[in-house]
């Protein structure tokens, strides 16, 4: 960017002043970059001056502060201040080719960051920061980010304005475009797997609530419904995707987000160790604090911003502790499932209370404290959720031990009357179809197997082939040797027509001496006279009677298929028995006589 036109209309002597403080800014101490490094922390070569007004550039050049060495990274954490900070660096560029930087910092909870650059003869502002709209960042990040273009050989002085409601943690460094985006990639990633195990389990729980209607799985997850949406908040997400409307009130999220969980945490433990039967004087005492949490949710939307952060962290760490010291003497009364809460529990708090303590700057700011509540919290949700998952798996084994007598009792009633019903049932499906001397089809039940046998070949656009026979001579032999001798060469023939038919065929006992086969998928005439033929043969073989005497039976067979015309068993059986009365006119004289053998 060219010179700002502030620059252009400052007077001759101002000019000459801050040209020539540029200069005694060269000679100072100054980190020299290039790219063969791909990051540079800037925390130890910048310095920070403290102020209560509100300054821009100019009030700064003017006034030339005296700005505080930065020995050490902590040194930037100022915790809850009302003042504003300005950072001050200088960058050298070694190489004599232009290049590109980042400039990031690693906090995310910062309200308003604004860099300037200032060059020899020019100056260029960027701004960034959580309360500050999308379109109005240098870099849509959940981080306060900005590129940094540096001519060849160039030397540029970094003065960097943050303005945060909220603990001020400024560490800040200085990266290639590459190794930002690739550490961007990998955070993201994290962020993502964390923040979608925090909603699964919401989820998850909130169903199981809707299913089984246990509050302890309700309160659950609007535990983690709250503490999803203040991390979420915090750590820039929020307002990256969400809602970066709320301008400065983005940090209020925060606190009405935590304040919330610590409420919802707090009927959780009650409900979840079960305090009202195991523990009534914690009962009492965690009621009385869940009013004093309902009266800082309250407070927190209502109170100045900074206020309402330090009431959240007070809240957030006295119900940490509480929750802490009665899941630990639960758990020394040996109360159902409180020693995995205390694990679980004293994990997140203690992830909790280093937030809060680092917030209130008693403890210093490093990588541990920074993202001690989002590695306490990954690690108490599966916990819980382990928890959780026993509890319904007891509430389940309960149900199921309540209902186990009653429903043995029913089943072995179940099962008596079941047995009768299915013999009967299978006595009387057989009584309907089967024909009880034979064994084979009745008329029912051919006429079953022929509908169902007709839709197939309709399907397949294959015949079905109906072929009926008529056994010649039989009424000599039932005349002779008696009713009971006629049934068994009719059983006999029976036995016959099964063996050759396939295991796909239909065979029925239309009626005295008459049988039906029906042959699916045969269109071949050369197969339907081997058929005919095989039938014959099987038929006519000589039968011995149980007296020992042999008898010999005579068939008459005619076949019909089924084709557009002909596709109903009644049709079938007319062509089939029209067939079958023509052939037995012209065995007439061959079966003549037949009978003993």
């Amino acid at each position: 960017m060219d010179a700002y036109c502030w620059l252009k209309r400052l007077p001759a002597g101002l000019l000459v002043l801050i040209i020539s403080w540029h200069t005694q800014a060269i000679a100072a101490t100054t980190i020299v970059v290039s790219s063969e490094q791909t990051r540079y922390d800037l925390n130890e070569v910048s310095g920070y001056w403290h102020t209560s007004k509100s300054l821009n550039l100019r009030d700064i050049l003017a006034l030339s502060p005296s700005f505080q060495p930065v020995h050490h990274a902590s040194d930037l954490h100022f915790g809850y201040t009302q003042s504003d900070v300005w950072l001050k660096t200088r960058i050298h560029n070694e190489s004599p080719l232009p290049t590109t930087w980042m400039v990031k910092f690693e906090y995310p909870f910062l309200d308003h960051v604004t860099l300037h650059t200032l060059r020899q003869y020019s100056s260029d502002v960027q701004h960034s920061g959580s309360a500050v709209p999308i379109d109005e960042r240098s870099i849509a990040h959940r981080q306060a980010v900005f590129p940094l273009m540096l001519a060849g050989g160039e030397t540029v002085t970094l003065y960097t304005q943050v303005n945060a409601k909220g603990s001020k943690f400024l560490s800040y460094s200085l990266m290639t475009p590459e190794a930002f985006y690739t550490q961007n990639d990998r955070h993201n990633f994290w962020l993502a797997t964390y923040f979608g195990m925090l909603l699964a389990l919401s989820i998850y729980n909130l169903l199981l609530f809707f299913g089984l209607k246990e509050r302890v799985f309700l309160y659950y997850a609007l535990f983690a419904f709250g503490f999803t949406l203040a991390i979420l908040t915090f750590n820039g997400i929020g307002t990256l995707m969400f809602w970066s409307f709320l301008g400065d009130n983005t940090a209020r999220l925060v606190a009405i987000g935590f304040t919330f969980a610590s409420t919802m945490g707090t009927l959780f433990a009650q409900s979840f160790l079960n305090t009202a039967i195991y523990c009534p004087r914690w009962h009492q005492t965690i009621t009385l604090f869940r009013g004093y949490c309902y009266l800082a949710l309250m407070a927190v939307i209502f109170l100045p911003i900074q206020p309402a952060l330090r009431l959240m962290d007070i809240t957030g760490f006295a119900a940490s502790l509480l929750m802490l010291v009665c899941g630990i003497y639960c758990s020394w009364r040996r109360v159902p499932s409180a020693r995995i809460f205390v694990l679980a529990w004293s994990i997140f708090l203690l992830g909790a209370a280093v937030f809060a303590l680092r917030n209130l700057s008693i403890l210093p700011a490093n990588f541990i404290t920074l993202h001690g509540i989002q590695i306490g919290s990954a690690i108490e949700m599966l916990l819980l959720s382990f928890a959780l998952a026993a509890r319904f798996n007891k509430l389940k084994w309960q149900k199921e031990r309540a209902q186990a007598e009653t429903v043995a009792m029913l089943k072995k009633q179940e099962a008596i009357l079941e047995a009768k019903v299915a013999a009967r049932t299978q006595a009387l499906e057989k009584l309907a179809n089967h024909d009880m001397l034979t064994g084979l089809l009745n008329r029912n039940g051919l006429a079953r197997c022929a509908e169902a046998a007709l839709k197939r070949c309709k399907q397949t656009h294959t015949p079905l082939v109906l072929v009926m026979c008529d056994l010649d001579c039989f009424k000599p032999i039932n005349d002779q040797y008696g009713h009971e001798v006629g049934d068994f060469v009719l059983q006999q023939v029976a036995k016959r027509l099964v063996h050759v038919a396939r295991e796909s065929d239909h065979c029925a006992r239309f009626g005295g001496d008459e049988f039906i086969l029906l042959l699916e998928g045969v269109s071949d005439p050369s197969a339907l006279e081997e058929m005919r033929n095989r039938i014959e043969q099987a038929v006519c073989s000589p039968i011995k009677l149980p007296c020992g005497s042999l008898v010999s039976v005579g068939v008459s067979i005619g076949m019909s298929s089924s084709h557009e015309n002909n596709n109903t068993l009644a049709s079938l059986l007319r062509e089939a028995d029209s067939q079958m009365y023509a052939v037995k006119s012209r065995q007439t004289t061959r079966y003549y006589g037949c009978g003993s053998a």
